[in-house]
């Protein structure tokens, strides 16, 4: 089963403005991702304290989301280098 990602406009303008190599490691993760969106052993997954929210980690980089589980939905909230996110 497959969940469909969901972007917020301004985690897909901090994906466009990284380089093409980086680029490509977010989008083969996110391929990850869409599989199992919880805490597994090929992510570098934590839910967030006192949250709803996950916290996927790609290098220096977080991505925060949210899954709605009955419409098999990942709603990617934000994006943002590693101290600047939280």
């Amino acid at each position: 089963m497959t969940y469909k990602l969901i972007f917020k406009k301004n985690v897909i303008k901090f994906i466009e403005k990284r380089n093409p190599k980086d680029k490509e490691n977010i989008d083969s993760k996110l391929k990850i991702l869409k599989n199992n969106p919880f805490p597994n052993s090929l992510l570098d997954i934590k839910k967030l304290s006192n949250s709803p929210f996950y916290r996927l980690r790609i290098n220096n980089y977080r991505f925060v989301y949210d899954i709605i589980d009955n419409e098999l939905v990942i709603l990617m909230l934000d994006g943002d280098n590693r101290g600047d996110i939280y």
